[in-house]
């Protein structure tokens, strides 16, 4: 019996030339075809993971959307593998980065850094499950890795450490915002806002004995929303993930 085959890696739409359309049949005119191009159909494909989620969506769903045939897209984009790429990239471009000119203390920059882009895969929640999927070797995206490089050479950490430095900065913010976004999904998905929520799970695990001899998160944090409760736990330990790299190093 012969071996199984192995599946082949995906490639990368950064890394494959665009392909020529020379002989092949151009797209469709007619229902918004004519004004059809990458830009747009990225656009389109980027509001609608957001308002539906990447489970849901597919390229005949956003031909729909755009007013045209399935293949009118596949003529712009080769594969849906492709066009989820380029619609990270285009989120990567939201992420604002911090001005080399400023003056600012790198520590300021880095967590700058790592505040937008919690901020912006919060705004796309798609987006955060999708960098463990693709290269994310896009323009913006290599921007992005550009600027933190840029802001962890001004620290005085070795060399050496500093990747390291970044990494778990970057997989501290993957992490927490991964959590973060599937949880403002549960609420999503149950009709309510992200505290309703909140409050409904709260008072189902505050009926453990266990949980309500101790107090309980929710009764030591009472006056603050979801959304202030994530901002304070998250940024408090951004800080203290930067006051450890430089522990023991003189600025």
């Amino acid at each position: 019996m012969a071996a199984k085959r192995a599946s082949q890696p995906r490639s990368s739409v950064w890394l494959t030339p665009e392909p020529t359309t020379r002989g092949r049949r151009g797209p469709e005119r007619g229902s918004g075809a004519g004004s059809l191009d990458r830009e747009r159909i990225v656009a389109a494909a980027v509001r609608l993971l957001d308002e539906q989620g990447d489970a849901k969506f597919t390229m005949r769903v956003l031909a729909t959307e755009l007013g045209v045939t399935p293949m009118s897209v596949y003529w712009y984009i080769a594969n849906k593998d492709d066009l989820m790429e380029l619609a990270l990239d285009a989120v990567a471009a939201e992420i604002e980065l911090p001005d080399p000119a400023a003056g600012r203390d790198w520590r300021e920059d880095l967590r700058a850094l790592a505040l937008s882009w919690r901020r912006t895969m919060v705004g796309h929640p798609w987006a955060i499950r999708s960098y463990g999927e693709y290269l994310n070797i896009g323009p913006h995206s290599m921007q992005f890795s550009a600027c933190a490089q840029a802001v962890i050479a001004r620290s005085p950490l070795p060399e050496a450490e500093r990747p390291a430095a970044l990494s778990a900065v970057f997989q501290y913010v993957y992490g927490f915002t991964s959590m973060e976004s599937r949880w403002l999904e549960y609420g999503k998905e149950a009709g309510r806002t992200a505290d309703e929520f909140l409050e409904e799970v709260a008072g189902s695990i505050a009926q453990a004995p266990e949980i309500a001899a101790g107090g309980g998160l929710m009764e030591r944090r009472s006056g603050l929303s979801l959304g202030e409760m994530r901002d304070l736990d998250f940024e408090r330990a951004l800080d203290w993930l930067i006051a450890g790299m430089c522990a023991g190093l003189s600025d």
